[in-house]
């Protein structure tokens, strides 16, 4: 039940992220309408019914039922205006209207919406760079996070620091002059029945450990599905983990002996073990995350503020792509994002906040990338269709416009609701 509510508590704060964000997206769209002196009968949050609505001596200022949206309203010779408000259409002067304003301020009342996004998800990953001083939770970095009480982490203490007992605080490495990258993980169960399962790569490393929370997510699937398909119910589990000692936090390079090391086997745990796993279609104890990523000087960070910019508002193509070819896990709606959400905490109050940063500007670099896909009725159609009408000084006709956004709204429409379908079945 508590998990339900965590679940339920989570898609409500998701709804109201994207509306934000949707909000600021559509308010890029006004402020440019207000600069060009544009009729702008109304600023809408939501859809649907009026909730209640703010009115000025122009514009009227809404809140409307349904919170998946928000759009502007401005005057046209293309599109009825709202009801109730059609004497004063007649009165308004083409100059004020959208279909006669100059095509460059067109295309900046098309572009700042999506613009909008991609500056605030730029704003939020700056505020982490110099607030918090590191990017949370990068599994393209170098090494692991650990937690104190997990499995992986008192094997490899074990191993640096024999006859140590570990530190009782949460710490990113072993201590403070060893930062640890671990290459493979082997698992042995054995009693009745007997089986081995080992994810290693020793050769090559610098590539191994960049993709370390990628590996063990990998790895922990195949281990499930052999104890089910061999059905293992008991027996003592062991654990070995193959690592390299880190020179530094910054360029994943190997100490100067560059030596893989491996810890003993060791059992961990009893037969209850494998009993919790089959029941809970999970691996829990090994408690290994991805590593926070640090910056020498203020010039990286800044640099990196642009970097991971583009590669937040570029991993919704790369998802895009992925879907089509069959991995249905690469694009989440709401209910996807949601659920993602709840395992984005952290022990620490401060990487938590930045955890949570990451999440809201990634979600409003992936609104400026959607946005910006030449496909009706997005604004990165819009935008190819008033550059083509700018270059070749023909207005696309009315009726071709209206046919080609009702077919792109229906093929957008199908595609949400078959990502939505999908993040409940998945």
């Amino acid at each position: 039940m508590g998990s339900v509510m965590i679940v339920i508590l989570s898609i409500l704060i998701s709804i109201i992220v994207v509306l934000v964000l949707i909000t600021l997206h559509e308010l890029g769209h006004f402020i440019v309408a207000k600069l060009s002196k544009a009729y702008v009968f109304e600023f809408a949050i939501g859809f649907g019914p009026k909730l209640f609505v703010i009115k000025t001596k122009e514009t009227w200022y809404s809140v409307r039922l349904i919170p998946l949206g928000g759009y502007v309203s401005i005057a046209s010779d293309f599109a009825e205006p709202p009801k109730g408000r059609e004497e004063e259409f007649e009165k308004i002067p083409d100059i004020r209207k959208i279909d006669y304003a100059i095509k460059w301020k067109k295309t900046l009342f098309i572009l700042f919406g999506p613009l909008m996004n991609l500056f605030i998800a730029y704003i939020l990953i700056f505020s982490v760079m110099f607030g918090v001083g590191y990017k949370p939770s990068d599994p393209n970095f170098y090494g692991q996070n650990f937690s104190t009480t997990s499995i992986a982490y008192k094997m490899i203490y074990e191993k640096e620091k024999e006859g140590q007992t570990p530190p009782v605080s949460e710490e990113k490495y072993i201590y403070n002059d060893l930062q640890i990258a671990i290459t493979g993980w082997n698992v042995k169960i054995d009693e009745e029945n007997t089986f081995e399962f080992t994810t290693t790569n020793s050769a090559n490393l610098a590539p191994t450990y960049l993709q370390i929370s990628k590996m063990f997510n990998d790895g922990k699937t195949t281990l499930l599905k052999t104890i089910n398909k061999n059905n293992i119910e008991s027996g003592n589990v062991q654990y070995q983990f193959s690592y390299v000692n880190l020179d530094n936090d910054y360029s994943g390079a190997v100490k100067s002996d560059g030596k893989t090391k491996f810890t003993e086997f060791k059992i961990i745990s009893e037969e209850q073990t494998i009993a919790e796993w089959r029941k809970t279609g999970q691996i829990n104890g090994i408690a290994i995350a991805p590593p926070d990523r640090h910056f020498k000087n203020g010039a990286q960070k800044f640099g990196y503020t642009f970097v991971e910019t583009w590669n937040q508002s570029f991993s919704l193509l790369v998802g895009i792509g992925k879907f089509f070819t069959g991995d249905f896990s690469a694009i989440s709606g709401p209910v996807g994002i949601a659920k993602s959400s709840i395992g984005t905490t952290s022990a620490a109050t401060t990487s938590m906040a930045a955890s949570r940063l990451f999440y809201v500007s990634s979600i409003s670099a992936n609104l400026f990338m959607l946005n910006m896909l030449p496909f009706p009725p997005l604004d990165g159609y819009k935008f190819w269709e008033t550059l083509v009408e700018w270059v070749t000084r023909k207005e696309v006709s009315q009726k071709s416009k209206t046919i080609i956004y009702a077919a792109g709204a229906i093929l957008l429409v199908t595609f949400i609701v078959i990502v939505t379908i999908k993040d409940f079945i998945i």
